[in-house]
């Protein structure tokens, strides 16, 4: 499903994904129970995929993410 963003849009997109995975890091590392953190790792991964498509990609005439 592609994802068409504004330039303000990806760049208010990719400043709560960095802020976000600092976090999410934290809680993967913490978290023992194993469904839950199975589930923070796929979320960290996901973050970190849209961090690299936002950050390849040129901040004017907008982004359009892809979805994997």
């Amino acid at each position: 499903m592609p994802l068409t963003l504004t330039d303000h849009e990806s760049e208010v997109l990719r400043d709560l994904l960095h802020d976000f995975l600092p976090d999410l890091k934290r809680e993967v590392a913490r978290t023992e129970q194993h469904d839950l953190r199975h589930l923070y790792v796929e979320r960290q991964e996901l973050v970190e995929r849209l961090l690299e498509q936002l950050n390849r990609r040129p901040i004017e005439g907008g982004t359009q993410l892809a979805a994997t």
